[in-house]
């Protein structure tokens, strides 16, 4: 039977994780309760930008997913916004992303602008990281697969200053700073964001212990994922000067039932059943990294996810390990239509890793009564 704290659900594999006599974990006795600022508070700091762009009040980036088109949904029709909708066109983004993308643009009567980042070379750029990665397998340089993603952002502020809006709202929330992938590169779990994020640069020691990760392309495609990876990085600063960011979810709860409440009632807003869940569907990637964090240890990014949902009272115990149960394992057919996007000539080193995989499935408890 899989070694779970008593009181949330992360696992023994968790990066030092230590146990009381309760059973209870070092991350509960720290973990400080998600405290937020009020939806009156998010409404008043709309008013601030209201009518201050030429055509547009604020942007929202969108991927398709549950939570983005969320914040959509909730400008325009319940604050009246007047919303421009960004789309990074990633080539590995799943086609129920691109049909929800659509979808919701037509029902809010939103316009929504794409952009691609070189197709070419996300695609490279992806089979080169998990290619230098094979080589020498690290749960701490995981992370570095997502780097064609990252410069996105430099995109969606570009966009932005095109258009003359001041304001970008998303919706990324506080349950999905997944506290562990800190750990693993020595940045405390309870950092502030901003400050984690200059910390990061730490990371690279990780990344030098695996000669692999150094070529021209993934040095290259790193250094922008730094400088331009994320609304708190240098280059986003400087471009975005005159550009206020806010997150929904940092004033108000989030809470996955009335999300997908109102998008699949009102957008028309769905998810592949098959998944059985609907959490950062959005992306093939997400599939690849599942497996590399079960490969390494036994758990992926949903247990952390669901422990603070557990801890925060959104969620039992007992659904949590069951959700679990469900969706921690490698979806094979949707990693094989990736590795065939991506150009995988030789893939044995990832069905080796898919069958090692399946076999401490199956010779764990992990999905059985684990309460």
């Amino acid at each position: 039977m899989m070694n779970r704290c008593t009181n949330c659900v992360l696992p023994a594999q968790t990066p030092n994780i230590a146990f009381d006599e309760d059973g209870v974990c070092n991350y509960c006795d720290t973990y400080r309760p998600v405290s937020y600022r009020g939806e009156a508070a998010f409404v008043a700091a709309l008013d601030r930008f209201r009518g201050m762009g030429d055509e547009y009040d604020c942007l929202v980036p969108i991927s398709g997913g549950r939570d983005s088109s969320y914040v959509l949904l909730r400008l325009v029709k319940d604050f009246n916004m007047r919303a421009l909708a960004v789309n990074y066109k990633n080539p590995f983004t799943v086609p129920q992303a691109i049909t929800n993308i659509e979808n919701a643009s037509r029902s809010l009567g939103v316009k929504v602008v794409n952009f691609r980042n070189g197709d070419r070379n996300h695609r490279i750029t992806f089979r080169q990281t998990v290619e230098a990665w094979l080589k020498r397998p690290s749960p701490a340089t995981i992370p570095i697969v997502c780097i064609g993603c990252k410069p996105a952002w430099w995109h969606i502020y570009r966009t932005a200053r095109r258009f003359h809006i001041p304001l970008i709202v998303s919706g990324g929330n506080p349950y999905e700073v997944i506290s562990f992938k800190r750990e693993l590169v020595g940045i405390s779990r309870d950092e502030a964001a901003d400050k984690a994020f200059f910390k990061y640069v730490y990371a690279l020691r990780k990344l030098l212990q695996n000669r692999a990760f150094l070529r021209p392309r993934l040095l290259a495609t790193l250094a922008r994922s730094y400088l331009m990876g994320n609304p708190n990085s240098l280059g986003i600063r400087l471009i975005g000067r005159k550009i206020t960011w806010l997150e929904l979810f940092n004033y108000v709860p989030w809470d996955e039932a009335t999300v997908l409440q109102r998008i699949m009632t009102e957008l028309d807003w769905d998810y592949p059943r098959k998944l059985q869940s609907s959490w950062r569907f959005d992306c093939r990637v997400k599939h690849m990294v599942d497996l590399m964090y079960l490969s390494t240890m036994q758990m992926t990014d949903k247990d952390d996810f669901y422990a603070k949902l557990v801890r925060e009272g959104r969620m039992s115990r007992e659904t949590a390990v069951s959700q679990l149960a469900q969706q921690n394992k490698p979806y094979v057919a949707e990693i094989d239509i990736l590795l065939r996007q991506a150009g995988f000539d030789d893939r044995s080193l990832v069905d080796g890793m898919l069958a090692k995989t399946a076999v401490e499935i199956m010779n764990s408890e992990q999905f059985n009564n684990e309460l």
